[in-house]
């Protein structure tokens, strides 16, 4: 009996010891399999270098022109309403630009757009009153629109046919989060320096580089524009277009992409000016503005992983209630240190959630229905109203209750109209 109990026991650790030894293996392979697959091309990685240089040079600009505003003694609901025309006039470029969109001459189209952001840019340095400014502010918003549409639909078309797509698309927007934290910090510091007028003079020459960028990596940047012209494309009716723009897929990326953009937009331009209220400097400002976007471009480009293993959309109707809680937190700290970590760690949050967002526009859209620059055209455009939404309404709320009442009213606002909105279109095609 001994004899047959020492048996079985050997054999339940030799079974164990097997056992442990294929989980191990498993594990092994899928770590491979994970590190392996997020491995980036060299042609992705020469696509992602002019999207960053795009990035630096529009928002070492845009960083400062909250303080710059205020500078020039703009009330502050004003202030609002005026940053809101550069996402009005982006998103009348969108549907034009998208529609012109073609990859033989996208690149000349975008290096077009560039060079017309930098000219606007250094005009900024020129704006003396509220009225001067909403002109150059708006001209420069149709030039971002442009960019940022056509830019988005060649990378897209032009990546090689066995890249891993959620993938690309984290390391996409992750590359736009390294341009906003590398252009906020030296907006920041220039200001602080050496004065706004230089500032917006310095992002001006900096859209020379992506111009250069796009010309040297002309030949690998064509790679996919092959596999781009085999998919079929099918010509609609207007009727069937705006039905397939209406499919619960797209919509739903529609709805994330503009909420993202309102609270992003809200709580960029109210941080600048509650950062000002409670003493910080303008570097020190620059300083969280980039540690925001810095958060956001580590976490990017390894947020496929996640996408992969939870799924976009789940990550969408979550992670935004979860920013607007993080959100609320800022009014109960004044000091740097503390509004710094609360308002990273809300970048954390919405890093993830773009990603999710934009392996929805890859998976959840049909290319044989939509093409790809209109898709593009209406996911951007989705967030430009979250662009004009938020700056606006964070003035009302400023206005009417203090600046810091923003980040509590406008986040709690925010996630009760998101979760109405997401369920409405669930509702809608369950109908």
């Amino acid at each position: 009996m001994a004899s047959e109990m020492s048996i079985s026991m050997r054999c339940n650790r030799l079974f164990a010891t097997v056992m442990f030894l294929e989980n191990k293996r498993k594990d092994e392979f899928w770590l491979f399999e994970s590190c392996h697959a997020s491995t980036m091309k060299l042609s992705t990685l020469k696509l992602l270098l002019p999207a960053v240089a795009i990035t630096v040079q529009s928002n070492s600009a845009s960083t400062i022109i909250p303080p710059f505003l205020d500078d020039m003694r703009i009330p502050v609901g004003l202030i609002g309403t005026l940053i809101s025309l550069s996402p009005i006039f982006a998103l009348a470029s969108r549907l034009p630009l998208g529609m012109a969109y073609n990859h033989n001459r996208a690149r000349m189209l975008i290096a077009i757009s560039v060079v017309a952001m930098g000219i606007t840019n250094f005009a900024y340095s020129f704006a003396v009153d509220s009225l001067t400014f909403a002109i150059v502010h708006a001209l420069n918003g149709f030039a971002y629109g442009a960019v940022t549409t056509l830019y988005m639909a060649f990378y897209v078309d032009s990546l090689a046919a066995d890249e891993n797509r959620s993938h690309a698309m984290g390391y996409y927007v992750g590359s736009l989060a390294v341009g906003y934290s590398t252009g906020n910090f030296v907006g920041g510091f220039i200001a602080d320096h050496f004065g706004y007028g230089l500032t917006f003079q310095s992002a001006a020459f900096l859209s020379l580089i992506p111009c250069a960028l796009l010309w040297l990596f002309r030949s690998p940047m064509g790679q996919g524009a092959g596999k781009a012209k085999e998919k079929p494309k099918v010509k609609l009716t207007s009727k069937e277009f705006w039905r397939a723009l209406l499919e619960p897929g797209l919509a739903t990326v529609v709805v994330t992409a503009l909420f993202l953009n309102l609270l992003h937009q809200m709580s960029g331009v109210f941080i600048s000016l509650y950062g000002l209220a409670v003493g910080m400097t303008l570097t020190q400002i620059g300083v969280i503005r980039a540690a925001y976007a810095g958060v956001n471009a580590v976490t990017r480009p390894i947020s496929g992983h996640i996408v992969n293993k939870v799924g976009h959309r789940g990550l969408s109707y979550g992670g935004i209630p979860l920013q607007c809680a993080l959100l609320m937190l800022i009014p109960l700290f004044t000091g740097f240190s503390a509004i710094l970590i609360v308002y990273i760690t809300s970048g954390l949050m919405r890093a993830i959630v773009i990603v999710a967002n934009a392996v929805g526009l890859v998976q959840d859209v049909d290319e044989t229905k939509v093409q790809r620059g209109i898709a593009s055209a209406v996911y951007n455009s989705a967030g430009d109203l979250g662009n004009i939404i938020g700056p606006s309404l964070g003035g009302l709320i400023a206005q009417a209750t203090g600046i810091a009442s923003v980040f509590v009213i406008g986040s709690l606002g925010s996630t009760v109209l998101f979760l109405l909105v997401i369920f409405a279109v669930h509702r809608m095609a369950r109908s």
